[in-house]
């Protein structure tokens, strides 16, 4: 086994504490795994997901009659016209 030393915010610390005491009967180790398998599975799953959204649009376009080279670089393009212009109008509220 490996020991593993933490610094955290004293917020954060308490906050584990607490979980750990709540849901764990005190077993920080426990704790700490049960995080980390979460958050593993999570990111899976996130990808998972993001890789069934790509593959509907690569569908949905291809079912359309697909796209040029130009046609993507217009929409990119635009995209980032937009952006700009949503990030300027942000800026300018201030």
């Amino acid at each position: 086994m490996t020991e593993l030393v933490l610094k955290v915010d004293d917020s954060v610390a308490t906050r584990f504490k607490e979980v750990s005491e709540q849901k764990f009967q005190g077993n920080d180790t426990l704790t700490l795994e049960y995080a980390l398998r979460s958050l593993l599975s999570n990111s899976d799953k996130d990808m998972s997901y993001l890789e069934q959204i790509v593959e509907q649009i690569q569908n949905e376009i291809e079912a359309r009659g697909g796209m040029t080279a130009k046609e993507i670089e217009a929409c990119i393009v635009g995209y980032r016209h937009k952006k700009n212009s949503w990030g300027n109008g942000l800026e300018s509220s201030h």
